[in-house]
């Protein structure tokens, strides 16, 4: 049995929590903030359940790596698959997103790009494949990259992007958590308790020591001592409260993905089913999904909860937020709509700590120190990805 410090109770910290005192370890969580769930738990706002940072969505629904591992600690919590799992917004009309439903030359060339990578290792950017290729398979590669990651195709290589793929294929599309994000922070939450692991909230922790390449405990008021510790706060500042100048270096070169979100409350649904409703003619807005058709409870009765995202393409905030607001209101021209919250994320709070395709894996140059979280996802979207670096990372522990 093994003593476990995890620095940070988001959804990294205590989905790790929970799988390592499921195993019989102690486990000990701590937390700067008030409240569990980090950028994935909800806020109660004018009768509406807004989330912190990621939608109330799970990208691969049930049978991603995040739906396996709630099963695997004996979480309880209904997660509701998307029906239809996309559809795409085009001149007009609805379109599916699988992949015959794209024309015959751009599968080619996506052909085409498979072969050249697994023949010759050639791995170049997206933005590259966009060359040439029809109108609508562009603007949907840039609405699919600007919903599920937060990036553009300049910032992803083709090889990232195929093992993406690859797990939609294999995993599906998405579900709904029944309760929203809050309600698989509190499941979480209790396996762990129940297991006696702590989650410590207001607990900041100042300092991580060790010994030679070795750690051995953190630092609060006091030196804790622990025989492995586990960072859900990323790289760079994992590196900083080590005070690792080198580590610090190669850190702070990690580049972080911003986005903005809008939670939009409705009289009438104006998608209809639960799925994305993804929009690659708008200026700014990549996707919607309208949460209340899986959960009427997340909105107040007779409202609808629609929320929308959008990638950060410039340094002008207030500029990417009007853009945005522009494409609501042509998008929603024709309903009686509000928005009742607009987030950003970024610097500090961003939507990921290192863009899709950048990271540097879980290991640091310490033994006994990881990272999960965001900031060491592995090849799925969003908090799938966060499941499965945690997944591969538990494998090497073991």
């Amino acid at each position: 049995m093994m003593k476990v410090a995890i620095i940070g109770a988001g959804l990294g910290g205590l989905l790790s929590a929970a799988i390592l005192s499921e195993e019989g370890n102690s486990v000990d969580i701590y937390d700067r903030l008030p409240f569990s769930g980090g950028r994935f738990t909800n806020i109660p706002y004018k009768g509406f359940q807004l989330s912190t940072g990621a939608l109330h969505m799970i990208p691969h629904g049930n049978r991603g790596p995040l739906g396996k591992i709630l099963k695997q600690v004996g979480s309880k919590v209904e997660i509701e698959d998307s029906k239809p799992e996309g559809l795409a917004l085009w001149e007009g009309e609805l379109k599916t997103v699988r992949r015959k439903d794209f024309p015959r030359g751009s599968r080619n060339k996506m052909i085409k790009w498979y072969l050249l990578h697994k023949i010759f290792r050639r791995d170049r950017t997206l933005d590259k494949f966009e060359e040439g290729i029809d109108t609508f398979t562009a603007n949907f590669l840039r609405s699919f990259l600007g919903w599920s990651l937060s990036i553009t195709p300049s910032d992803i290589k083709f090889s990232k992007f195929l093992s993406i793929v690859k797990n939609v294929e294999k995993f599906g599309g998405p579900g709904i958590p029944i309760g929203g994000c809050k309600a698989i922070i509190d499941s979480l939450t209790e396996i762990i308790k129940s297991n006696d692991g702590t989650v410590n909230l207001r607990k900041k922790v100042e300092g991580i020591f060790f010994s030679n390449d070795i750690v051995e405990g953190i630092k609060l008021k006091e030196k804790l001592k622990y025989d492995l510790i586990l960072s859900n706060i990323g790289h760079d500042l994992t590196a900083r409260i080590l005070g690792d100048e080198e580590y610090i270096r190669r850190a702070s070169k990690l580049q972080p993905s911003s986005g903005v979100k809008f939670s939009i409350a409705l009289e009438e649904p104006f998608i209809g089913n639960t799925g994305v409703l993804f929009t690659p003619e708008l200026k700014r807005i990549s996707g919607l999904n309208e949460v209340t058709n899986a959960d009427p409870n997340l909105a107040p009765g007779g409202k609808h909860l629609l929320m929308a995202h959008q990638a950060v393409l410039t340094s002008n905030l207030k500029y990417e937020i009007n853009l945005g607001l522009s494409d609501l209101k042509e998008l929603l021209k024709n309903y009686k709509y509000e928005v009742i919250a607009i987030q950003s994320y970024s610097n500090g709070w961003p939507v990921n700590r290192i863009k899709a395709g950048n990271d540097i894996g879980y290991r640091t140059p310490y033994k006994n120190l990881y990272i999960v979280g965001d900031g060491a996802k592995g090849d799925c979207i969003e908090v799938d990805g966060i499941a499965a670096g945690i997944r591969n990372l538990m494998r090497d522990l073991v």
